[in-house]
């Protein structure tokens, strides 16, 4: 069975986009794509897969952030969760907004790099996460 157009796996980076306020981060986001029409829900899935399965490190003002979710590991193991979470309209997205004006696209060959800063709702998303029983709660011990 061939893989659908939006089961491809994301090609990205993530990086520290700033200092946020308490509950959140922005992210950098640089997404390689292969269509230049998109909108900022590949940045967005990327920066929730980033926080959750990557984390980044610190430098320029900002503090590394391990990976919420602990390693990749989880995604696999929460597959039936994750898939659908990270598919277009699977809930991923509500945890994220662009940061208005940062989006920018560069064609390089047949491709597209994508970058923004992304705001990520990171208390929201763990206690959501805690309650589907993916990530486990940070007072839970080892």
């Amino acid at each position: 069975m061939e893989a659908k157009e939006k089961d491809k796996p994301l090609i990205y980076e993530v990086s520290c986009g700033g200092a946020a306020k308490k509950g959140f981060f922005f992210v950098k986001v640089k997404a390689v794509v292969d269509k230049k029409k998109i909108g900022d829900n590949i940045l967005k899935r990327c920066a929730i897969h980033g926080v959750l399965f990557r984390g980044y490190s610190g430098g320029g003002g900002c503090i590394s952030q391990p990976p919420m979710a602990g390693s990749a590991m989880v995604e696999q193991q929460y597959s039936d969760f994750f898939i659908p979470f990270f598919r277009k309209g699977g809930g991923c997205e509500a945890y994220a907004t662009l940061i208005e004006g940062s989006m920018q696209v560069v064609r390089q060959g047949k491709q597209y790099i994508v970058t923004g800063i992304i705001s990520v709702s990171k208390e929201q998303l763990r206690k959501d996460l805690e309650a589907a029983g993916v990530v486990k709660r940070l007072n839970s011990g080892f």
